[in-house]
């Protein structure tokens, strides 16, 4: 529960001092992938809401990385629209207000997992590849 209080305050601190993009530029995610990816397979397994100083976000991202599995970071503290999109996400899953942090994990287009535990993902992606 305090982990989650943490990314919160986090969240809400970056989003404070985060400087806006000029108007007109858009900044481009950040996507990690193996490079025997099928050029065809455009949308990614998975995306990752994340705030820069967020540790869980890093964990999560290391865990991607080091398992090789393909991934976009949106970082909710740099860019705007990301922000939008994950309370849009957020409403969607009905999270009150106070319940929402990063990281937000999406794993296709039906698994949303709020938080990091390695074992959850696992999971997730066990069951999406299973489908």
């Amino acid at each position: 529960m305090n982990r989650l209080f943490v990314c919160l305050f986090c969240l809400l601190l970056a989003m404070t001092f985060a400087p806006a993009a000029p108007a007109g530029e858009q900044p481009a995610d950040h996507q990690t992938s193996i490079g025997n990816v099928p050029p065809a397979q455009h949308t990614p397994l998975v995306i990752i809401y994340t705030v820069t100083t967020c540790p869980h976000c890093r964990a999560a991202e290391e865990y991607f990385i080091t398992n090789k599995i393909p991934f976009v970071n949106r970082e909710v503290d740099t860019d705007g629209q990301h922000m939008d999109e994950l309370m849009q996400i957020y409403d969607t899953m009905e999270v009150p207000d106070q319940k929402r942090g990063v990281p937000l994990i999406l794993i296709g287009d039906n698994i949303k997992l709020q938080g990091f535990n390695q074992e959850k993902v696992q999971e997730a992606i066990k069951k999406f590849l299973q489908r």
